[in-house]
């Protein structure tokens, strides 16, 4: 009996073959000399309440001052915006912008480049387009960990916040992420004397920081997270 254990064992462990996750394709496809020439897919697909966007180019903003520019362009020529993470696991009906040559989708996913840990504080502030694999492992490398995060590490700090994205806990508030949130950056549109864009500072004692957090990219476009 002993022998045959050893065998049984020693075929699984010489079998056993090594699965890689593969990640979602590209969210977005561009076709040139349309009007609508980018389609905005669901990620996964699977979502029977969920439906493609469409727009005419897609801009790909790498920091925050050419998140403002974006916005200020749009609101001064009025262009509507669909802020875009870089896997798009859900895309609600209401948020896609009209379709037509003044819509425009502005991804995140070379916004990702700006991590902060604050050891004494026991905060983190990450740009919006930050994947959540690359907080966690940023966060560790402190000696910290996350209080709260979703089981799929390829959603963005942006797109978790503002679909309001769950998960297990260690204390505290519990499994939600956007209720450790203790401060959001937002780029919305202004006033011409303003420069038609500027940026939200919102912290706890602004009202609109709940709304900001599970905003559904709808309010405006988060550029940077603290929590």
């Amino acid at each position: 009996m002993a022998l045959f254990l050893f065998l049984t064992l020693w075929t699984l462990a010489t079998t056993t073959t090594t699965t890689l996750a593969i990640p979602p394709p590209p969210p977005i496809q561009c076709t040139a000399g349309t009007t609508t020439g980018c389609t905005l897919h669901n990620s996964y697909g699977i979502w029977g309440d969920r439906k493609d966007c469409f727009a005419s180019k897609v801009v790909h903003p790498t920091t925050q001052d050419q998140l403002l520019s974006i916005v200020a362009n749009a609101t001064k020529h009025k262009l509507k915006l669909k802020v875009v993470s870089k896997f798009s696991h859900t895309i609600p009906k209401f948020a896609c912008p009209a379709i037509g040559d003044s819509s425009v989708l502005v991804s995140t996913d070379q916004y990702n480049s700006n991590i902060h840990v604050n050891v004494d504080g026991l905060t983190v502030t990450a740009d919006a387009g930050v994947g959540l694999r690359d907080l966690i492992n940023k966060v560790e490398d402190a000696g910290l960990s996350l209080v709260a995060a979703p089981y799929w590490e390829g959603v963005s700090v942006g797109g978790l916040i503002s679909t309001g994205a769950h998960g297990s806990s260690w204390w505290g508030k519990g499994g939600a992420v956007h209720d450790h949130v203790v401060n959001i950056d937002m780029v919305v549109p202004a006033t011409e004397t303003e420069g038609f864009a500027k940026i939200l500072h919102l912290d706890a004692t602004n009202e609109l920081l709940n709304a900001a957090k599970l905003s559904l990219g709808t309010l405006g476009i988060i550029s940077k997270v603290f929590s």
